[in-house]
């Protein structure tokens, strides 16, 4: 299983949009990484969301776009993209 945590303020556009990103990709995801997904959100006073892939911090902020936030979740699991 592949944990994946956000955290950041409730009410922040980035956080919600980021939600928002996994919950829309969380099947192609599965797929892609051969193991179910599981996305927590954590309430925390921070001026940028933060993305946890296992337990490790992997970005802060929100991606420029979906497939940027794929290749940062595919990179934390040390996949490479397929052409």
């Amino acid at each position: 299983m592949v944990r994946i945590v956000v955290r950041g303020r409730r009410d922040d556009y980035h956080v919600r949009t980021l939600l928002a990103w996994l919950s829309e990709l969380r099947e192609f995801l599965e797929g892609e990484l051969s193991e179910r997904i599981e996305v927590e959100f954590v309430e925390e006073d921070s001026r940028y969301p933060l993305l946890y892939v296992d337990g490790e911090l992997v970005f802060e902020g929100l991606p420029g776009e979906e497939g940027y936030l794929i290749e940062i979740i595919r990179s934390a699991r040390g996949l490479r993209a397929t052409a």
